[in-house]
């Protein structure tokens, strides 16, 4: 029984080989939306050389199109980085590594049927406490020029990086190691809903109980499909509620 273990556990980059790629690929991560915010932000500044400098690349921080660009090329970056430490690893494929195996689509009813009652306490949760969606999302929302690549950055791009991250490379890691299951639902999720300093506690606390939905739904149906899914259709659910507010 040991044997078998062991082996299984070969199959993964060890704990601390998981943390520190994991690491890195958030470090490349941010440093392609810095990089590639600041190329933005200079190109559109020289369309308007009377404005001062720092409003105006504060004003780009929740703009609708600088935030769609900065969000699908880091996620390129992201995503291509976090192949390329399961392919050095030379133990699985990246299907079989992360989990990217067909999911039935009474198992995607199911598991979006889930999302949804979450979403519908969360609303309910959010109305009986009178706390508003976030201005910022109001904001980026109301800037885009081009709805349809912030859409795509909301609903295709962001979701498949952060799954393939979270509940992909970094939840596989450490579920195979001491860590075990629970101790893999927790880091993914604190530290999923630590990037999102943007928001407020409340939304943070929010996401980080989200995370242990979609990690248990991972563990669940043993496809990375399911929570890329329900993450995609919570992004979905929230601009359409952006939408609703805005009309």
């Amino acid at each position: 029984m040991m044997i078998n273990e062991d082996k299984s556990k070969s199959k993964y980059w060890g704990l601390g080989a998981t943390i520190a790629f994991s690491l890195l690929i958030l470090l490349a991560f941010i440093a392609t939306q810095t990089i590639t915010f600041i190329l933005y932000a200079r190109n559109k500044f020289s369309e308007h050389p009377s404005t001062d400098e720092i409003t105006f690349f504060n004003s780009l921080l929740s703009n609708g199109d600088a935030i769609s660009i900065v969000e699908i090329s880091a996620t390129i970056v992201g995503i291509a980085i976090t192949f390329l430490f399961i392919l050095l690893h030379k133990r699985q494929s990246i299907e079989e590594y992360l989990h990217l195996y067909p999911i039935s689509i009474s198992n995607l009813l199911k598991y979006l049927t889930i999302m949804l009652i979450a979403l519908v306490f969360m609303g309910i949760a959010s109305s009986l406490t009178d706390h508003p969606t976030p201005q910022i999302m109001l904001d980026i929302y109301h800037s885009a020029k081009q709805p349809a690549l912030l859409i795509f950055a909301l609903i295709i791009a962001a979701p498949f990086f952060e799954e393939i991250l979270f509940r992909g490379f970094l939840f596989e890691g450490l579920r195979h190691s001491s860590v075990g299951f629970v101790g893999a639902a927790m880091i993914t999720s604190a530290v999923w809903a630590g990037i999102h300093l943007q928001y407020g506690l409340y939304e943070i606390v929010t996401i980080f109980f989200i995370g242990l939905i979609f990690a248990y739904a991972k563990a669940k149906t043993d496809s990375l499909y399911i929570p890329i899914a329900m993450h995609s259709f919570m992004n979905f659910a929230a601009i359409v509620e952006i939408e609703l507010n805005l009309g």
